[in-house]
């Protein structure tokens, strides 16, 4: 079967899929047809090292049956389309929703505020699939891209590889209330990383670049550059004294402070008390220059998408507005408990329950630019890596190891590591005092240069 052939076809798997579901004796299902196709090379000292290609279809259950203590449900997941494979899924689910704990919270699919067929419509048609590399375009960019890492300097001694790799999904939604739906995305991404020095003053870096469309991507060049740049400036780096400073993220570094508020303000983490923002919906948790938003269509982005795991429409949403936290991200289960509206906000894989996720998440930026930020603090820390994770979600105490460098009288200096940076997740949110102009696209996040005050900084000098 073609390509466009089985894709045509997904829509009508994952319908049939909920039909034999309700057919076997569930009283609510959904399911998702997913169909991952990509290719990828590794390059390594100018050598091909591997080259892979996945092509993958796979379809999923979710399913709802009743029971004496109300509704009790299950998941699975096959690779066999079969008709045959399909009902056998179908009565498998079936069967272990039958052993499984009644849920009274239970929320079934049907009922979402699904987008209309126009709007489907719309999608599709604004939403083409974009011409991928071939696999011969994506060897000689990583080619280059390595070359140019290893010719920027003496100090480079080695390469760890450069990638060079392209995908592109096709997912089908249906729920037992007859929506149906699919969307379609693709990216590339090219990557090298190097080792810069010697002996124990070896260091490492990397420079990546992710995109919807070719033309989008860093070239190769720029990219082989930058992480050869990154390496030779970190040789020489040495732990410093124990402070307490302002804390400078570079934008690739200030994504996880993102992923930390994300994680906070998800509704399920909220009914289970494992938020330390679970008091704070419609608080002030930032200063009011802080905008963060949603955008489930950016041209820039790589989570777009019209409809969440459930079949609900997505719609742009300000997250943060001049400081504020407007509400929690919910699936419908998540907001029928927290007595608010879905938000759009599920995430679904093949098995297992309900998720809470973004789409394109984007920290709006300031208007200064790095240069400026770092005369106006003066002096303090700027992270350019992490490591460890030691982040606890109840309290929002925040203690990683990161490595980077000095900022003295407003001036990059010497590079450091074997620090700890340090902190509460709360404080350092009304902390940020800087953002900076360079907002910087990392696949479906968006965030620039961060600045946060009174951090301590842990060293071993």
């Amino acid at each position: 079967m073609s390509r466009k052939g089985m894709n045509s076809d997904m829509n009508e798997i994952a319908s049939r899929l909920v039909d034999m579901a309700k057919s076997s004796g569930a009283v609510d299902a959904d399911a998702l047809a997913v169909n991952d196709i990509g290719e990828s090379v590794c390059i390594r000292n100018g050598r091909i090292e591997t080259v892979e290609r996945e092509d993958s279809r796979a379809v999923g259950l979710r399913a709802f049956i009743e029971t004496s203590e109300g509704l009790a449900f299950a998941s699975a997941s096959s690779s066999d389309l079969s008709d045959s494979g399909i009902r056998a899924l179908a009565e498998q689910v079936i069967t272990m929703a039958g052993i499984s704990a009644a849920d009274p919270d239970a929320m079934p699919p049907s009922g979402a505020d699904h987008p209309s067929d126009r709007e489907l419509a719309e999608w599709e048609a604004g939403h083409p699939l974009n011409e991928a590399w071939t696999l011969e375009a994506a060897r000689e960019a990583a080619l280059a891209c390595e070359e140019a890492a290893l010719g920027h300097s003496d100090q480079i001694r080695n390469s760890e590889g450069a990638e060079a790799g392209f995908s592109s999904s096709h997912v089908a939604y249906a729920s037992a209330d007859g929506f149906c739906g699919q969307y379609k995305k693709s990216s590339l991404a090219l990557s090298v990383s190097v080792i810069a020095g010697t002996g124990d003053q070896m260091q490492r870096d990397y420079a990546y670049s992710r995109a919807r469309q070719v033309e989008k991507l860093e070239s190769p060049q720029l990219i082989g550059q930058e992480a050869a740049e990154r390496a030779v400036r970190r040789v020489g780096a040495h732990s410093i004294s124990t402070r307490q400073t302002t804390v400078v993220f570079e934008p690739r570094m200030a994504t996880s402070i993102l992923r930390h508020l994300i994680g906070a303000i998800n509704g399920r983490s909220v009914l289970q008390k494992r938020s330390f923002l679970a008091e704070s919906s419609g608080r002030i948790v930032f200063p009011e220059f802080i905008r963060i938003e949603d955008n489930p269509d950016h041209p820039d982005g790589l989570g777009n998408r019209l409809f969440d795991g459930e079949g609900t429409r997505c719609r742009q949403r300000t997250i943060i507005d001049s400081g504020k936290l407007t509400g929690f991200l919910t699936d419908r289960y998540a907001a029928a408990r927290l007595k608010s509206e879905p938000t759009g906000h599920a995430r679904r894989g093949l098995t297992g329950d309900i998720s809470i996720g973004t789409s394109n998440l984007i920290l709006q930026p300031g208007e200064m630019e790095t240069d400026t930020i770092l005369r106006e603090i003066g002096s303090g820390i700027l992270i350019t890596e992490m490591m460890g994770s030691g982040v606890n979600g109840v309290t929002g105490d925040y203690s990683r190891g990161a490595a980077g460098f000095l900022i003295e009288d407003g001036e990059i200096t010497q590079p450091v590591n074997e620090i700890t940076i340090a902190g509460n997740l709360k404080e350092m949110f009304g902390n940020i005092s800087h953002l900076g102009s360079d907002l910087t696209w990392f696949g479906s996040t968006a965030v620039p240069t961060i600045a946060i005050s009174g951090m301590t900084v842990a060293g071993q000098a």
